[in-house]
């Protein structure tokens, strides 16, 4: 207060008397005030006078950059759309603090049905994608009931060997060396050669015989590695040759999905005819039209015919179908899509439109009895590159739709089947050859989960 009243003093009528000086410091804050405001005003009129200037210019420029963008994605760098199982199909669970938990605990919960297939049919299955297996390399797969090592040779030849060295158990795919064509363990640098026979000890002059390990059948087509399993121990009952297509298609990126159903479920979806219209009519591009069926009209909707028949070869099956696009009571967008099923896991899909031509290549994969990996490949021309990105993701958002059924559904071995399911029931006996005598049953398989 002392401080106060040396610039300060009281009136007679007790009020405080302020010097000039303070007033003089108020209009100076005043007019600093001033001049901020309107030199703040002068720069944001200057700035929107110079955008409205250039506005064609910075359009022109943004346009360019998106452009350059996309292109690098569809020649460069391929989008990759990665769903995990808890992604797609649980929006209807709240909370954020215990989501997973309550996500854990409906999966749980949730019926199985009765009397389903054994979960592991006999086929080739996905294991590896071939960008991801470099040479030299091994990946570490637990799949269909096994434990497997995939690696590839100096050679560039992908192989598939069991993964527990026969000594004393050590992974082969966690910390073992490729040379050549051969695997070496990482506990005791044990070497086993392509056909899984024991080439090497360290310290030892003769390699005892009947050393060795178990091998597995692989193949390396449409982007992935495939491996053979069958419970009878046989050799490959049909191998599958590259596509045509491949030789002037290029990778144009991948989606992938967990699901939680039978393997069984997920192909027979090409077989289900009646569920293209009641669940994949909505366009692509947004869903606002099950909320507001007008916009069906402006926004565009899907139209499906299908066709579905067994192949000439026993292991395939053939579907067609049409798809239109309205807009307006315009079909903008019609296309034709030949499909292929080879064995109970691989899918080849072949577009024809307006764009151009594509390829998809899905595969199935048991990851555990009722958990699948799926994984849709899309192939392209070069003059249609990103019309390939474009479909990685539009397809990724068709097949979210499906998921989120098959993850909060149960099976049911004998449906009440209308007309529109005859194909139904005609791809369920067709699916059924490759399942065989000793095809581990679903009560034996949840038994020995690789999951803890």
């Amino acid at each position: 207060m002392a401080e106060f009243y040396q610039d300060h003093y009281k009136m007679a009528d007790g009020k405080i008397a302020v010097p000039a000086q303070c007033h003089y410091l108020n209009m100076e804050q005043k007019e600093v005030l001033v001049f901020s405001t309107n030199l703040a005003m002068a720069t944001a009129r200057s700035g929107i006078n110079l955008f409205i200037e250039n506005i064609g210019y910075l359009l022109l420029t943004g346009t360019i950059l998106f452009l350059l963008y996309v292109l690098y994605r569809s020649y460069l760098s391929p989008p990759i759309y990665v769903m995990e199982l808890t992604d797609t199909g649980f929006e209807h669970i709240s909370g954020k603090r215990d989501r997973a938990m309550n996500i854990n605990r409906v999966q749980s919960a949730k019926q199985i049905g009765d009397k389903l297939p054994p979960p592991y049919p006999n086929g080739w299955f996905a294991v590896v994608e071939s960008r991801d297996l470099k040479v030299g390399k091994m990946v570490s797969v637990d799949a269909l009931g096994l434990n497997l090592c995939v690696y590839r040779g100096e050679d560039g030849v992908a192989r598939c060997v069991e993964a527990y060295c026969p000594h004393l158990g050590a992974n082969l795919a966690i910390g073992g060396t490729v040379s050549g064509s051969c695997i070496t363990c990482p506990f005791h640098q044990w070497k086993f050669n392509a056909d899984g026979q024991c080439v090497g000890i360290p310290n030892v002059e003769t390699v005892p015989a009947g050393i060795s390990i178990k091998t597995y059948h692989t193949m390396e087509v449409d982007g992935a590695v495939w491996v053979w399993h069958d419970a009878e121990g046989r050799d490959p009952l049909w191998t599958v040759p590259e596509a045509p297509e491949m030789k002037y298609m290029t990778f144009r990126g991948r989606n992938e999905f967990m699901v939680n159903v039978h393997i069984q479920e997920i192909p027979e979806n090409g077989a289900d005819v009646a569920h293209l219209n009641a669940l994949h009519s909505t366009s692509m591009l947004t869903d606002i039209g099950n909320k507001f069926p007008i916009l069906h009209n402006i926004i565009g909707q899907h139209i499906w015919a299908a066709e579905w028949c067994r192949g000439e070869k026993a292991h395939e099956a053939h579907m067609l179908f049409e798809q239109k696009y309205i807009v307006l009571k315009c079909n903008v967008f019609p296309m034709k899509v030949a499909v292929t099923q080879i064995g109970p896991s691989h899918v080849r899909l072949h577009f024809e439109c307006l764009l151009g031509s594509l390829m998809v290549a899905q595969s199935v994969t048991p990851l555990s009895p009722l958990l699948q990996r799926v994984v849709t490949r899309v192939f392209t021309p070069n003059y249609n590159a990103v019309f390939g990105a474009f479909m990685v993701l539009a397809e990724a958002m068709q097949f979210k739709r499906d998921v989120t059924i098959w993850n909060n559904k149960r099976y049911v071995s004998v449906p009440p089947y209308v007309r529109s399911d005859k194909t139904i029931r005609a791809y369920r006996a067709w699916f059924m050859q490759f399942y065989s005598e000793n095809s581990v049953s679903l009560k034996q398989a949840m038994q020995k989960p690789l999951d803890w």
